[in-house]
């Protein structure tokens, strides 16, 4: 279980579960196609959990609002080469939904440790985001 350097607490992520989608990501998504592309996504090797955050997690979304998507991996660190191998098959996995998408790829030790930073993006990743898949 990956817990963070300066906490016991499990990630959220770390708890398996189904894929679903929360129950309004706002406008602009659609959601057929999303729900297709993020059964594709989780069906990659490597993938570990999905968390959507941002505007859409908080309810917040506009119909100009992207798609906030980290990605955590089974590898613990992801160098840069092998973050923009995997950005460039996840990013096709997933294909179009009809907004943008911001996708957020970590592996899962650097995400635990990440999280822990006020300054870092898996920080609100971690407290705010909704998980939506996390595989066994």
């Amino acid at each position: 279980m990956a817990t963070s350097l300066t906490s016991s607490t499990p990630m959220p992520w770390e708890h398996p579960q189904a894929l679903h989608l929360p129950g309004d990501l706002g406008p602009g998504v659609q959601i057929d196609a999303l729900r297709a592309g993020l059964d594709q996504l989780s069906s990659c090797d490597g993938i570990r959990a999905m968390v959507v955050f941002g505007s859409r997690a908080r309810g917040e979304a506009t119909a100009s609002s992207d798609l906030d998507l980290a990605v955590i991996c089974r590898e613990e660190h992801l160098g840069a080469d092998r973050r923009g191998e995997l950005w460039s098959r996840y990013r096709k996995a997933l294909g179009a939904i009809g907004c943008g998408v911001d996708l957020v790829l970590q592996g899962q030790g650097d995400a635990a440790r990440f999280s822990e930073s006020r300054w870092h993006v898996m920080k609100d990743v971690r407290r705010h985001g909704v998980v939506i898949y996390a595989a066994e």
